[in-house]
C-alpha cells in the first residue's frame, strides 16, 4: 500500500467510536476544503495580492448497508433502542459536541481485510454524524443508510485544532 488517500482505491473499514459500522454501499467520500479570503489593495485594483487562511473542513460521506439498531442508535441523536426496537426523538437544542462528536477512523482494505498498514488509515479526531435517512420501499432497491460525519476541532486531546490525521501515530 502506498498510503491513504493516494492509494489504491476501494472500500474502507468505518470505525466510530471504535465500534465497526458494517458494510458501506455505493462508496466512501472524504473531502478537505481551506477556506481563505482574498487580500487586495486600493492600488493593486482587483488583483489578489495574498489569502489568509480562515479556517477549513472535512466531511465524509456513506451509506451503511444492512446497520444493526445498535449501530444506528450511535449515529442518531435523540435514538434509543430497547426490547421493542428504536425510537427517534427531535433533537432540538442538542450540544452534538458534546454529545455526539467521537473519533472517526477510515482504513483501506487489503483483500478480504482491512490493511495494516498504518500509512492507509485516516483518523478523524472529532467527527460529528447526521443520519439523512431516506428509505425506498420496493423490490429492486437496496435499502441503504445514508451518514455524513463533519470533522470539528479537537479541543480534547494533544491534537487541539486538529481536523485529522492520515496514518496512525506509532
Amino acid at each position: 500500500m502506498s498510503g491513504f488517500p493516494l492509494g489504491e482505491v476501494g472500500p474502507v473499514q468505518v470505525k466510530f467510536d471504535g465500534v465497526d459500522l458494517g458494510y458501506t454501499k455505493g462508496g466512501v467520500t472524504f473531502d478537505h476544503k481551506e477556506d481563505t479570503v482574498a487580500i487586495t489593495y486600493d492600488q493593486t485594483g482587483k488583483n489578489v495580492q495574498n489569502r489568509i487562511g480562515i479556517g477549513g473542513s472535512a466531511t465524509v460521506k456513506l451509506a451503511l448497508a444492512n446497520p444493526t439498531l445498535a449501530q444506528l442508535e450511535a449515529l442518531v441523536p435523540g435514538a434509543t433502542v430497547d426490547a421493542d426496537g428504536m425510537i427517534v426523538k427531535v433533537s432540538v437544542g442538542v450540544d452534538k459536541r458534546a454529545t455526539m462528536a467521537k473519533e472517526l477512523i477510515l482504513t483501506i482494505y487489503d483483500g478480504d481485510e482491512p490493511s495494516t498498514d498504518p500509512e492507509a488509515t485516516l483518523v478523524i479526531f472529532k467527527a460529528i454524524p447526521t443520519y439523512e435517512g431516506s428509505l425506498k420501499f420496493d423490490d429492486s432497491t437496496q435499502r441503504s443508510h445514508s451518514i455524513s460525519f463533519e470533522a470539528i476541532p479537537d479541543d480534547t486531546s494533544g491534537n487541539v485544532n486538529g481536523l485529522y490525521r492520515i496514518g496512525i501515530a506509532s
